[in-house]
Formats: C-alpha cells, sequence, structure tokens
C-alpha cells in the first residue's frame, strides 16, 4: 500500500486569472468502511484509481470505479465517493480549476458534468501527469506555475485522448440524462445570466412547474433555481478575479436584480463576501 499525502497549492493572483491551477493534490488510500460527500466545491476534479475497488456518486447516480479508472468532474455538483468494503481503492486526485474552465469544459467533454475512462493500464501517462503534477505543486513557487498549468492542460488532453481512442470503454451521464432536463440545462448553462423564471425553463422542458422542480433535483442534486444561482456566483468569482470592475458592477454583470440579492448569494454559495473573496485572493 502507498502512503497518502496531500498538497495544498497556493496560486497566485496571476495563476488565478490566467493558468490552469492546482488547489488540492495527492494520493489517498482511504479506510474500507470510507463514505465521503459533498453538495458543493467551486472548482473540477480528476481521480485515477490505482488499485482496489468503490463508486462514485454524481447528483444522485451511483457509478462503480476499479483499478484503472480515472474519472473527471465538476465539483459544483453535488458528488460522493465510497470504498468497497473488501477492497478498498487507492488513487490519484487533483482539485484544479481555471479561470476558463467553464468554457472549455464542454469542448472537451460535451454537455454531461463528469465523464470516466476505464481499463486503463496501471502504469500510463495520466498517472505520470498526476505524479508530476504533484512534485509541481510541492515546490509552492510563482516560477512553477507556468509549468503546473501546461502539465495539467496536457492531463486534460490526455484524458480527451483516451476517452476518444477508447470508444465505447468511456461513461458520461448524458446516456441516463432525460432529454427535456438535459434540454432546459443546455439552455441555463447558455443563459443563466438571462433566466429570471423556472416556469420559462420548465417550458423549455415541456414539464409542468412542480414536475419539472422535482425531477431536476432528483437528477441533479440541486433545484433550477439553485443550479443558476451557483452559475451567477461562478461568472461573479471570475469578474471578481480577472477585472478591476467595482463590486456593484460585478454584481450588475454577473445577473442580480439587486446588490442585496447578490451579497446574499454570495455568501450562501462561497461563505465570504465578494470584497473578502477578492481581498484573499490579493493576499496570495
Amino acid at each position: 500500500m502507498m502512503n497518502s499525502f496531500e498538497i495544498v497549492g497556493t496560486p497566485s493572483e496571476f495563476a488565478r486569472s490566467h493558468l490552469f491551477f492546482g488547489l488540492i493534490g495527492g494520493y489517498d488510500a482511504p479506510r474500507k468502511d470510507f463514505l465521503y460527500t459533498r453538495d458543493y466545491y467551486p472548482a473540477y476534479e480528476i481521480l485515477f484509481i490505482t488499485k482496489g475497488k468503490g463508486a462514485f456518486k454524481h447528483a444522485n447516480q451511483w457509478i462503480e470505479i476499479v483499478e484503472g479508472d480515472c474519472v473527471v468532474h465538476d465539483m459544483r455538483m453535488p458528488h460522493a465517493y465510497k470504498t468497497e468494503a473488501k477492497d478498498a481503492f487507492e488513487m490519484y486526485y487533483l482539485v484544479f480549476d481555471s479561470i476558463d474552465m467553464e468554457h472549455f469544459w464542454p469542448k472537451l467533454f460535451g454537455e454531461p458534468s463528469y465523464s470516466i475512462v476505464q481499463n486503463l493500464p496501471a502504469v500510463n501517462e495520466i498517472r505520470s501527469l498526476l505524479e508530476q503534477i504533484a512534485e509541481l505543486m510541492s515546490e509552492q513557487h510563482p516560477a512553477y506555475e507556468m509549468p503546473l498549468s501546461a502539465h495539467i492542460y496536457q492531463l486534460l488532453m490526455e484524458i480527451f485522448r483516451k476517452q476518444r481512442d477508447l470508444g465505447g470503454s468511456w461513461l458520461t451521464s448524458q446516456g441516463t440524462e432525460p432529454e427535456p432536463l438535459q434540454r432546459a440545462r443546455a439552455y441555463m448553462d447558455a443563459n443563466y445570466l438571462e433566466v429570471e423564471e423556472v416556469s420559462q425553463l420548465a417550458q423549455i422542458a415541456n414539464l409542468s412547474l412542480y414536475h419539472f422542480i422535482r425531477q431536476f433535483k432528483k437528477q441533479y442534486g440541486v433545484t433550477p433555481k439553485e443550479y443558476v444561482l451557483l452559475k451567477k456566483v461562478h461568472h461573479a468569482k471570475r469578474l471578481l478575479i480577472s477585472t478591476s470592475l467595482s463590486i456593484g458592477e460585478v454584481s450588475m454583470q454577473s445577473g442580480f436584480a439587486s446588490y442585496n440579492a447578490f451579497l446574499h448569494a454570495f455568501l450562501k454559495v462561497q461563505h465570504d463576501s465578494p470584497r473578502d473573496f477578492r481581498r484573499s485572493l490579493r493576499r496570495l
């Protein structure tokens, strides 16, 4: 058994504004009764299972994961992990983000918010890149931010290539995503700044309002209103990181009807005020 370790990244404001950056990386060998759940985290994650068995949950769906599987997912959706009781998995993992990742994601993985590449050999380029990324993150020096960004980009390209080349041996949530909900979510992803009424989304899905809200929450783990709110807050965070706009201007450009509504939403999602969030980045 390989020893567990974890590295917490400290990306600079420049990295958060221009590069791919690592937030947490390492290797985990959890106990046999391990179960971890999380409703929301503002980043993306890559897992590579090196041995054992377990399961990964995204929104409302559990998927078996075994040695040789690589999972990439959007952590803004509810997710969970658990180990097989008799053969607990071990894994490399990387929590990362980029200011443009929200727009980069669909170009690689389409509409689903997670993807799994299966049946990879024990020694492969994905594992090698995760090991190299962990080494770069451990340096904790601005000089390593550019090569770290390049390695994360290369890792995403390698996952995309494996996904393409392995054809039928990779999975996404799209196959189990009902078409009416998929249609409504695609509209929300493209128009979240203008969405005001959930009834409008129910019409796009061609479902009654009550049925739409219930089915959306069941499928994705959040209500349609909460999903749009998460998208708007993420948009605001990108503006806070990459522009010198005032907090009020960020609020307006992020689709909020008032500053108070923006502040309430930001505190609910980020557990920090917009001003303190921006200030914390500048201290890095």
